[in-house]
């Protein structure tokens, strides 16, 4: 074998003149004894500059200048692979018999009763909005299909492993960008008289910013019209956590002052496109969530945001800052501006908490607890302007704080209150309580105050939801008493208020194959009941202007962290071959409003100016 001799290869080139001994090291600081000199580059046309670089600099982002279609494919290479589903086109719909056929009870399930037996004869007043909602993510599919651009939800399905429960996408689902038409028809067949959807804010602005997409504002522009046609009321979501990828890249999204501009770029757009046809505004979907932790990358735990925030509880804060100031600066220029005909708000994602017991530091954490949910936002719109004081007590410096002209731009700038009363809770205190406080790095800082689902008796509050939702049960008289709570003690000052969602996964529904069984959602027909009789108490009994009820969904859909196998759907979806069917708690939905009188009696959009964009 042969073996390789450094030192005889070393004598050899240096005789050619190829080789020159490495320099010794003569220790840290010391420079080699003999003096080398290095050639300088000759014989290129290139020009070198040279320079030095601090390793302590903050990052800064680079601002987007370049929109063409090369630029979009890179950010679509960002994600990576899309998933195309088995309908690519927009499919003609079917005729759906008017009205849908309805199951007999012996056959199919019998119908609930109602929980409150004093209701049997209280109607609803003709004011009162009901239908259903979703979200563009969550049920559109065709993620990268005409033009649209990526949002963070893209980037994190596909890019981050283990993220997603059953490492689901939004690609395909149920693939209502294809079969909108369909979808309608049948609303209106069941006799849903109204929708909430939201609009895919990259799907008109790729890049959250610069050319709008022709594609994206002609389908929308369709699923109005079809809207119209089916008689059914439309209420639009502006934003559902759907963050354009784009705007991360070039700035950090929410955890940067400039998306207030880009929010109102695409908002007033929207706006000023559809606000004839349309009978009110949601600016931004739950804020107490979407904008630190399902609009962004996750707490920063995944990527790092820029401008040196990298996630956590400033990121919270300032996030939710920028939220608040983008729905006031688009809802004042709504009403004093455009002059809007219709109402404009932001919904509210929060739960009812009930002390565990009557000793002041439960009744304190119950208060922290709404503190840091609805207060956060709604004490500076309906109370005083400014952040509730234990926000302000304990958070310090990392709550940001709002100028005087912020003050009164966002004070006022809701005209009803929407809350999305998903279940309840009881509040507990902490025994650290004061060390919570005082410690940002302790954990539970800065709610620094306890809940759970668990009775003082030590039973749960309700039945259980899906394993993949144990923050859900079934609480229906919390309803009524979180009606009550904020609109008598929280924020007096409203005057009316919107259940914007409420709905229920049933239990191991993803894991059954029978269509049958999966039809059989009891506990999903239980909860409809007694949150709607519970919903219909607090206007009738105790006086609170509670006009409107919808639920949620529409149909089965992508639950952000739990993927798909979570269903919240009044419809299944077979994900496979994208067959909707209606569950029992459809027919419970519709019985209630049947019996309890159909508010607005679905009047639908007849109507309405047919004047097309």
């Amino acid at each position: 074998m042969y073996q390789f001799n450094l030192q005889r290869a070393a004598a050899v080139l240096a005789l050619a003149g190829l080789f020159v001994p490495p320099i010794q090291a003569q220790g840290n600081n010391t420079q080699p004894s003999g003096a080398v000199t290095f050639a300088p580059v000759q014989g290129v046309s290139t020009t070198y500059t040279t320079t030095t670089y601090d390793q302590s600099a903050t990052s800064t982002y680079l601002r987007q200048t370049d929109f063409s279609n090369e630029r979009l494919a890179f950010l679509w290479d960002q994600v990576g692979p899309i998933e195309t589903g088995p309908i690519t086109t927009t499919v003609t719909p079917i005729p759906e018999a008017t009205p849908y056929a309805q199951p007999e009870p012996e056959n199919f399930h019998p119908l609930v009763p109602p929980y409150i037996p004093a209701l049997a004869n209280a109607t609803l007043p003709g004011d009162f909005a009901w239908g259903v909602s979703s979200s563009a993510y969550q049920i559109e599919g065709a993620a990268d299909a005409e033009g649209k651009g990526p949002s963070i939800w893209d980037l994190l399905s596909h890019r981050v492993p283990g993220l997603i429960a059953d490492n689901s996408t939004g690609d395909v689902v149920a693939s209502h960008y294809y079969l909108y038409k369909q979808d309608f028809a049948r609303l209106k067949a069941l006799g849903i008289p109204a929708f909430t959807p939201s609009i895919s804010w990259p799907r008109i602005f790729p890049f959250g910013k610069g050319p709008i997409n022709e594609a994206g504002v002609a389908h929308y522009d369709d699923v109005i019209r079809e809207l119209i046609a089916n008689d059914i009321k439309i209420s639009i979501t502006l934003f559902h956590w759907d963050t354009p990828l784009a705007l991360f890249n070039e700035y950090g999204a929410w955890n940067d002052r400039q998306i207030i501009d880009d929010y109102f770029n695409y908002a007033t757009f929207i706006i000023q496109r559809y606000d004839q046809f349309v009978d009110e505004w949601f600016t931004i979907n739950e804020p107490q969530y979407c904008n630190w932790q399902f609009s962004t990358y996750p707490a920063g735990e995944y990527y790092p945001a820029y401008n040196n925030i990298t996630g956590g509880v400033k990121s919270r804060f300032l996030c939710g800052h920028h939220t608040l100031l983008a729905h006031a600066k688009v809802a004042k220029w709504y009403k004093n501006e455009f002059r809007g005909r219709h109402k404009i708000t932001f919904k509210n994602s929060g739960n009812y908490f009930e002390p565990n017991s009557t000793s002041e530091a439960d009744q304190d954490a119950a208060q922290r607890n709404y503190d840091y949910s609805l207060g956060w936002f709604n004490a500076p719109v309906w109370n005083d302007g400014q952040y509730p004081q234990s926000l302000r007590d304990t958070l310090g410096d990392i709550l940001p704080t709002f100028t005087p002209e912020e003050t009164e731009l966002v004070r006022g700038s809701c005209d009803f209150f929407a809350i999305d009363p998903y279940t309840s809770y009881y509040a507990s205190a902490i025994e650290d309580r004061d060390a919570c406080v005082s410690n940002s790095s302790y954990p539970g800082f800065p709610e620094c105050a306890g809940s759970q689902a668990i009775t003082p008796a030590g039973f749960s509050s309700g039945p259980s939801s899906d394993s993949g939702t144990p923050w859900l049960t079934n609480a229906p008289s919390g309803v009524r008493k979180y009606l009550n709570k904020i609109t008598k003690e929280l924020f007096p000052s409203v005057n009316e208020i919107v259940v914007t969602e409420f709905g229920f996964s049933e239990p191991g529904e993803g894991q059954l194959n029978n269509l049958g069984s999966i039809q059989w959602d009891l506990r999903r027909a239980d909860y409809y009941q007694g949150y709607l009789d519970n919903i219909l108490a607090a206007r009738v009994y105790d006086g609170i202007n509670v006009t409107g009820a919808w639920g949620w969904a529409i149909f089965d859909n992508y639950e952000w962290f739990v993927g798909s196998n979570v269903r919240f759907g009044l419809q299944y979806v077979n994900y496979t071959s994208l067959e909707r069917h209606p569950k029992a708690s459809m027919f419970q939905f519709l019985d209630w409003f049947n019996t309890k009188g159909r508010g607005f009696a679905g009047a639908g959009n007849s109507t309405m100016a047919r004047r097309w964009f």
